[in-house]
């Protein structure tokens, strides 16, 4: 007979095992140990216990669940983030009951709908399919067409938006002779792109005001690597030396993953091709800077994956945000 609990600290390793199965299971999941597993989960600013559940066949642990909550909107959605059955177990009804729980928790919030999707807070690496275990660091949404995505289907989840995860392997890239020509040219106007030099670009905070309106959290990203005591390189377009596009710091993950935070360019500034060559030249960057792959992912109908496609990105999966109204 299965039982359900609500979880305790005593479940962590039980579930960390259930976790294991299914990277054993399925190769896209990324292999944790027990210590990132619990930083991932447990010890995570986003994690809340009450909306965590187990399932017990005879002492044995052969499920579990995890849902939050992020604020106290109610036009916002609730989440679950994590939901696993142990294989010989599935297709039993538990899968159901413990989203059912889940759900439960988050209705009781005060919430009127459910998401699975990257603003939950917690989300699990992820390797590139075909590729020699290149990773991404979070799972944006559910794989489209899993076994996961037909359970949530039959459970009365829809397609909310879709999202696509890209990759490029960095050895041998360069950069694109369009992006080039392109910015020969643009250096008549006195625009370039270029790593940031404080002693010969200016402007910085006046740029993260014009942005911030539309993209806080860019701004909020040039600031905070600005500030740091050792700030991260990172590009800048400028118009004659005054700042008008930026890409994230440059920088690589453990992993070789090159990180990529970002790309924005001064409205009145568009049109010449800033954003192509930001995107390309931080590329380029990367792959000096010693990375050997870059991952990234964003929604189906944002127009910069046309840039993105263009500087020789492949879609690698396609996820879906999947909802639930109650």
């Amino acid at each position: 007979m299965i039982t359900y609990l609500n979880y305790t600290e005593e479940h962590q390793h039980a579930m960390y095992e259930i976790f294991c199965g299914l990277t054993k299971e399925e190769t896209f999941f990324k292999e944790l140990s027990f210590d990132e597993f619990k930083n991932l989960l447990f010890n995570s600013s986003a994690f809340q216990k009450e909306g965590t559940f187990v399932a017990f066949d005879e002492g044995k642990m052969v499920g579990f669940v995890s849902a939050n909550v992020r604020d106290e909107n109610p036009n916002t959605s609730g989440y679950v983030h994590t939901i696993i059955v142990d294989k010989s177990y599935r297709r039993q009804g538990i899968g159901g009951k413990l989203i059912e729980l889940a759900e439960e928790y988050i209705k009781g919030k005060g919430k009127a709908s459910v998401r699975f999707v990257f603003l939950s807070g917690i989300n699990w690496p992820w390797y590139i399919p075909y590729t020699e275990k290149h990773m991404h660091p979070g799972m944006p949404a559910v794989r489209m067409n899993s076994d996961f995505y037909i359970f949530l289907y039959h459970h009365g989840y829809v397609v909310n938006s879709i999202h696509e995860g890209f990759h490029l392997p960095l050895s041998e890239y360069e950069l694109p002779d369009a992006v080039v020509k392109k910015m020969e040219q643009n250096k008549e106007r006195g625009l370039f792109v270029e790593l940031y030099d404080p002693a010969k670009h200016y402007g910085v905070e006046e740029f993260c005001q014009k942005i911030e309106k539309s993209n806080a959290g860019f701004a909020n990203a040039i600031r905070y690597n600005i500030n740091r005591e050792k700030p991260y390189p990172f590009l800048c377009a400028n118009e004659s030396g005054r700042m008008v596009g930026w890409t994230g710091a440059i920088w690589n993950e453990p992993s070789g993953r090159g990180h990529f935070d970002g790309i924005i360019v001064d409205e009145d500034i568009r049109g010449a091709g800033l954003g192509k060559a930001l995107f390309c030249y931080l590329c380029y960057q990367s792959k000096l800077n010693g990375a050997q792959y870059m991952t990234f992912f964003t929604g189906l109908d944002n127009p910069a994956r046309y840039i993105y496609l263009g500087a020789g990105f492949k879609i690698a999966q396609s996820f879906a945000d999947m909802k639930k109204v109650f």
